[in-house]
């Protein structure tokens, strides 16, 4: 990997109740490994690479607790979050009730516009699951909210790359500002720099004349 093509991080925050399948979510997309057992999660750091063109982003995916034992560390985690997915089950109605209240926070704690949510429902190969039963929640993340909205199976891998494909747009923006503001600082600078290098030609030829002047005298 060329390191001077790699821009600064980009901080994927995963958000939900536990148990709704955040860590399988983020093994299945980085390792195509499915978690079989459910361990708690106090949270974990997780890097990946990301190419847009000849451009590579480094992205940081942090994997949070879904206990509300750890409210200081989950305002950090939004503090410092990019972009946010928040999951819940399609079978516990409870969890997306918390995707809501998880909502609030993140737009309490973040200016508008600098972040972008996708919205999670997981475990959809479960036998109980109805494409209907996403339909109310589709439509108040898509319609009211205006957010982005997947429906995903941890489990058999089915549209988990889509979530983070749906950041792909968001990523995108962050680098062409970037490069806009790299290139504001050098049309700053660089001007400096000639009209430096100009100034001590100038002068280094005002004291030559002088010298040949007195000379002549």
């Amino acid at each position: 990997m060329d390191r001077d093509n790699v821009r600064p991080n980009y901080r994927v925050v995963v958000l939900g109740s536990a148990g709704v399948g955040k860590s399988s979510i983020i093994s299945k997309f980085m390792h195509d490994r499915f978690l079989e057992s459910h361990k708690e999660t106090i949270e974990e750091l997780h890097r990946h690479v990301m190419w847009f063109d000849s451009v590579s982003v480094e992205i940081d995916i942090l994997d949070t607790s879904g206990s509300y034992q750890f409210p200081a560390m989950r305002k950090l985690a939004i503090a410092t979050g990019d972009a946010f997915v928040l999951v819940y089950s399609v079978d516990n109605t409870s969890s997306f009730e918390t995707v809501k209240i998880l909502r609030d926070e993140i737009r309490e704690q973040k200016p508008k516009g600098k972040y972008s949510i996708v919205v999670v429902a997981n475990k959809v190969d479960l036998e109980t699951f109805k494409d209907t039963s996403c339909a109310v929640t589709e439509s108040v993340v898509c319609m009211d909210w205006e957010e982005r909205f997947v429906i995903v199976s941890a489990k058999t891998g089915e549209n988990v790359n889509e979530v983070f494909q749906a950041l792909e747009n968001k990523i995108r923006e962050r680098i062409t500002l970037e490069e806009k503001r790299l290139n504001f600082i050098r049309r700053r600078t660089m001007p400096v720099m000639r009209m430096a290098k100009s100034e001590k030609f100038s002068v280094g030829l005002l004291k030559s004349k002088s010298r040949t002047h007195s000379m002549d005298s």
